[in-house]
This record gives C-alpha cells, structure tokens and sequence, in this order.
C-alpha cells in the first residue's frame, strides 16, 4: 500500500518564495493569501516594490495608498481565482508594471497569489513622449492650410488633414479608404495614379502644378508628391502636400494682362503720336488745297475724299491715344446720374425695338472728376457692345452705385485700392463670354464680331479713358449669362446741381496782323500751320524748338502777340519753351498743339487750369478759333 506524503503547508510554500524574493535581480515578488494578505515581499527598497519590508501579514490595503489598493485588489483576487493578469500602477514618482497569478500545490489548488513587479518608468516615459511627438506632429499636421495626404501602395488614402478635407468639398471619415476613382473624374483619377507610380518607382519627390476639378470647381493646385517611407525605409505609399493656388494664379494672369496692355499702349500712343504730325500735313493741305480751288473743279471731290479720310484717320488716332491714355482730357467734377440721364434719349434710337433700357440711377450719385465727352464716349462704347451681344433682343440696364470696396475686394482686383467709388455699370442679357475672350477684351483691334464689323477699339478705348480717369474697369460674364462692365471712379462729394457739358464752339475767325511764333520740331507741320495761320491775316515766325524759338524772340523788334507750340519736342518741352517766352515777353498768349498730353502739360492726364490747347490733328478752323479765342481774352496770363 502506497504511504500518502503530508500535504506541503503555505508556510513551506512561504519559505521557498521568500528564498527566491531575495534573490531576484530585476522586480519585486510578492505573495498575498486569500485574505489578501502578505505572506512574502521581496526586493530592494528603491520605490520599484508595493510592498515595503515588514508588511508580512499585512493587509494590501493597509500597506498601499488608496488608489495603488483599488487596483491592485481586483488584480490579485482575479490571481486567487485562477486567471492571470497585469496592471500599470503609478506609484510615488515611478511606473511599475504588475502582473499577478495563482499559486497552486501539487494537486493544483490554489494555496495563494503572486505577483511580480517590474520598474517601466523609463519605457513609461518614452511611450509618452513618442505620444507626444505623434500628437504635436498630428497638430502640425492639422494646422496647415496646406491640404495633406497620404496614400498606401493601393492608391488608397489613409490620411488626410482638415485641409484636404475642405478642398475636397468631403468629410474626412468619406475619404480615407477611398482611392482617386472615387473623388475625381476618370482622366484626373488616371493622372494621379500615374504620378503616384512614377514617385513611388524612381523614389524621388516632384512637384507640379496641376488643373484639376475638384467637388465640380476648376482648381489650380502646386502639388508635391513625396515617397512614404516606413522606419526601415521601405516605401509603403505616397505623401502629397498639395496648396490651392487659383485666386494667386488669377490675380498673376490679370497683373500679366495689365502689364501687356500697358507695354502695347506705349507703342500705341507713340505710333499715334508720330501720325497725328503726319495727318496734320495732310488734312491742312488738303483744306488749303480746297479754300484755294474754284467750286466747279472737276477733281475737287478727289480732295474731298482725301480731307474725309484724314478725319476718319484721325478719329482712329484719337482712340489709339485713348487706350493708351495719351490723349488730352479736360476733367471737371460734374454729376454722374446727370450725365447718364442725360444720354438716354441718345442711346434708345441706337439699341432699336428689341432691346430694352432701364436705368437705375443712385438716389444720390456722388460726383466723378472726368472729361464729360469722354466719358459719354466710354458708355457709348459699353452700350453699343451691349447691343451687339444682343441681336435677338433682350434688356439692357445702366446702373450707377456709390461703393466702399475692403481691402479683400481690393486685393482680388489689383491694382485697385481700398476706397470710396461712384461706379457705373452696364449690364446686359446678351450671350455672355468665357475666360479667354474676357482676358483679351481690352486689347486694342479685338474683336469677336465676324468680318470687318467693327475696329476692335471701342473697348479699348473705353479702358483707356477708364484708367487715364483715375478709375478701373471690370468684367463679369459667362457664357450665355450676359455680361456687366463696371467703371469705378474715384467719388468725390456729390454736387449740389449737375454741370452740363460745355460744347466747343465752331468755325474759324480771322487775325487781324498778329504775330504768332509757331514751335514744332517737325518741319512739315510748322509749315501748314504756317501757311492757316498767314492766309488768315496773322504774321507768323517760326521755330524748330525752344533755343531756336527764343533767339528769334531776341531777333525780332516787334511785338509777338502768341506762341504756338508743341508739347512733345527734343531738349525743351512745351511747358518749358512757354516758361522762357513768358519771361522775355510777359503778355504773350500761349496755345498748347499735341496728339495727346503728356506730363509737360498735365499732371496725370488732366490739363493745367486756364491753358488753350488744340489736339493734332486739327482742322484749320478750329486751330484759328482757337488762336482768337487766346488773343481776345482779356484775362492776364500769369506764367507758369
């Protein structure tokens, strides 16, 4: 018969755990009962134990703080009862990592618990601060205005910052997980996969700018793609930093268009300063040819038709230095509302039965400093594009506004300044433009109307009085939309009643002997203007410029009554010729002549206050009126 060996009792148990407890290089081993109790604590004294020297048939509670005891009991009694588990416990300034399980005799019922301590501060703290990497570059990551992404091996996102999700027009749980296909049209998807393969296979990041189609809006986007790599380096995806540069692009493209109109206005204003000289030859002669042949001769309606076509050539000149912003204004402050109501009775007849007009005035315009036959010119021009926009019939409405355009209105209409406007609008119905005829609608002799129907100057010439006003011009229209121009004009106080446009006077008047010293450094033109002014009973000296002009002063012992001079001349301009007559001859009347007005004369295009002037080319009746109207004023000039 088998002898039954005595049953092993705790404190036997007790012994060997203590044995081992003393001799454990790494942690803290203890041994609780049922009653959770210690019956065995080991280790140093470091702060790595929970359970201190001299706490044997203790209870855990009484032993530990109250918060290290609420996790630990569960922990243990889960061990008395058979299971395993673990816990991290913060105890004094340290981590422990804790893990309990039963104790069991050789007939495997559980005599007690144990558990095993281990210090993890360090581990502790460097999960925490690897956390705290990961959370500040998510925070990076998120506060970019930047969109963000990050796609796996599939094409799929598995990233996407705030950013991203905004210019996708989705929120970002509909598209990680999703690929290209989902969120772009076809071709778009295609394009992005083929780029996304291309970074991953050559291992290179690039950069491109790209057109896209995002959330049904035409996009310009600077999009970089990088390889992802994991730690190893392997590439797992590809990370793309994307950044919206449309409204940058728009700006940069009309700053673009800006600076070409205003290179193509310089040549234009001097090409049509040049042949403004020459039109002066041709249109006097021709009138001196007329004043000189018999009504009857047969070729006389050949001279005819050669006077009509330097007018017409003139006019075109005069719209050239309009674009240009070369031509001669004479700007007063006058009464918006007043000068467009005053035109309605003008442009009804011009927009025919079909197309009907409607103004819509502000209660109180403010008033607008403008040459007032220019301007009625620029809203002509508007008008009349208007209309040809649309031939089926349609409305028309011209709007004048007072406006304060921000500073974010400003800047998404550079050059314009943050200020207060009085604008002018006019609107249509007609069939609209896209973008590509939009950017060049102000160019000089564009035109989208088919054959030889209109110059391509009207607009232009509209721009450029618009711009040499002090004032901006813009477009909306889309196709089949309509279109509105908007002229903004700098606002001045409103005027207590509106100032009706003075008209030229008309016609010629005589001289009666007066001496007048003609100044132009063209030869040509100083001996038509010669010959007007003699065949009309005035005397006439001349000179080639300014030295020139003031020896022939020194030389001559009579009186010179007025001085006639071009504005634009080599060594000594206009203004400055008039300045050094003046002082050799204090009364003397000065006339200004020139195929627009420069600086020498004017001060941002605007004519000195009280000076005569007569734009090449003229006719001779109007180059003598305007010389007897400067010999007969009784006011002194006073020199500049």
């Amino acid at each position: 018969m088998r002898k039954l060996q005595p049953r092993r009792t705790v404190p036997d148990v007790a012994a060997l755990y203590s044995t081992l407890a003393r001799n454990l290089p790494d942690g803290n081993l203890v041994l609780f009962d049922h009653d959770l109790r210690y019956i065995v604590a080991g280790g140093d004294d470091s702060g790595a134990g929970l359970a201190p020297a001299g706490c044997q048939g203790k209870a855990v509670r009484d032993v530990l703080p109250p918060e290290i005891a609420q996790v630990l009991e569960p922990l243990y009694r889960a061990a008395l009862s058979g299971r395993r588990a673990a816990a991290e416990v913060a105890c004094h300034d340290r981590w422990l990592l804790v893990r309990a399980g039963p104790v069991r005799d050789e007939h495997d019922a559980i005599v007690a618990g144990m558990s095993l301590s281990q210090d993890i501060t360090d581990t502790k703290q460097a999960e925490q601060a690897l956390r705290g990497s990961r959370d500040l570059l998510q925070e990076i990551i998120e506060s970019s205005s930047d969109a963000i992404v990050a796609k796996d091996l599939e094409g799929r996102y598995v990233l996407i910052n705030s950013s991203a999700a905004r210019l996708l027009g989705r929120p970002a749980d509909e598209i990680v997980g999703r690929d290209d296909t989902a969120l772009f049209p076809v071709d778009q998807a295609g394009r992005s996969r083929e780029a996304d393969v291309r970074v991953r296979s050559r291992g290179e990041s690039e950069t491109a700018e790209e057109h896209v189609v995002v959330d049904g809006r035409p996009r310009t986007l600077l999009l970089t793609r990088s390889p992802l790599r994991d730690h190893d380096g392997r590439i797992i995806g590809v990370l793309g930093v994307a950044r919206d540069v449309t409204e940058q692009r728009r700006l940069e493209d009309r700053l673009s268009r800006a600076h070409r109109m205003e290179s193509v206005a310089r040549l234009a204003g001097g090409i049509a300063h040049d042949f403004n000289n020459l039109l002066t030859v041709v249109l006097g002669s021709a009138e001196i040819l007329l004043d000189d042949l018999p009504r009857a001769y047969a070729r006389r309606s050949d001279l005819e038709e050669i006077k009509v076509a330097a007018t017409q050539a003139a006019q075109l000149t005069r719209q050239v230095l309009a674009y240009s912003r070369q031509q001669v204004l004479a700007p007063r402050l006058l009464d918006l509302n007043g000068l467009v109501g005053g035109m309605e009775s003008a442009l009804r007849p011009l927009l025919g039965a079909r197309i009907e007009l409607a103004l819509d005035l502000a209660a109180r315009s403010g008033a607008v400093r403008v040459d007032p036959a220019q301007l009625q010119q620029a809203l002509l021009n508007l008008v009349l594009n208007a209309r040809d926009a649309m031939p089926g019939g349609g409305r028309l409405e011209v709007v004048t506004r007072n406006v304060v355009v921000d500073e974010a209105f400003a800047r998404e209409h550079a050059p314009m300044r943050p200020d207060r406007y009085t604008t002018l609008a006019v609107r249509d119905t007609g069939v609209g433009m896209d973008e590509e005829t939009q950017s060049h609608l102000f160019e000089p002799f564009f035109t989208t109307k088919p054959g030889r129907h209109g110059a391509g100057l009207g607009l232009a010439t509209t721009y450029g009085i618009v711009k040499q006003s002090g004032g901006y011009i813009w477009t909306e229209s889309a196709p089949g939309a309509g279109a509105t121009f908007t002229i903004y004009l700098p606002w001045h106080e409103p005027l207590v009643a509106a100032v009706p446009p003075v008209p030229e006077a008309a016609g010629a008047a005589r001289g009666a002997g007066e001496t007048v010293l003609v100044v132009d450094d063209e030869p040509a033109v100083r001996v038509i203007t010669k010959r007007i002014l003699q065949r009309s009973g005035y005397a006439v000296l001349e000179a080639a410029g300014g030295v020139e002009a003031l020896d022939t002063l020194r030389e001559h012992p009579g009186p010179v009554h007025l001085l006639l001079t071009d504005v634009i001349m080599p060594e000594m301009n206009g203004r400055e010729v008039a300045q050094r007559v003046r002082g050799q001859r204090p009364g003397i009347r000065v006339v200004f002549m020139s195929g627009y007005s420069p600086e020498a004369i004017a001060h941002d295009g605007l004519l000195d206050e009280g000076a005569a002037f007569v734009r090449k080319p003229f006719e001779s009746g109007l180059l003598l009126q305007t010389v007897r109207r400067a010999l007969d004023t009784t006011e002194q000039m006073t020199p500049a």
